[in-house]
């Protein structure tokens, strides 16, 4: 599986939230797992694990996050 993790400003988390959600429902994907953190700064970190990285790829790419693949965290 791929994460798919995107970091954004924390002033808007509504809006970017529905964003997401409707870019997921448009394309009808629903990611494996949805984790929401909070970083320094007010920035917030949403990171989404994906069944197929075709979706993790094309969600990273519209959102502008960064795509981390199962074996790229088994090396670390």
């Amino acid at each position: 599986m791929d994460v798919v993790e995107i970091t954004r400003p924390g002033a808007d988390l509504g809006g970017t939230m529905t964003q997401m959600r409707t870019w997921l429902d448009h394309h009808q994907v629903e990611p494996a797992l949805f984790e929401l953190g909070f970083l320094p700064g007010r920035r917030i970190r949403f990171r989404f694990q994906f069944q197929r990285a075709s979706e993790a790829s094309t969600f990273a790419r519209v959102f502008d996050g960064e795509v981390f693949s199962e074996q790229d965290e088994a090396a670390d």
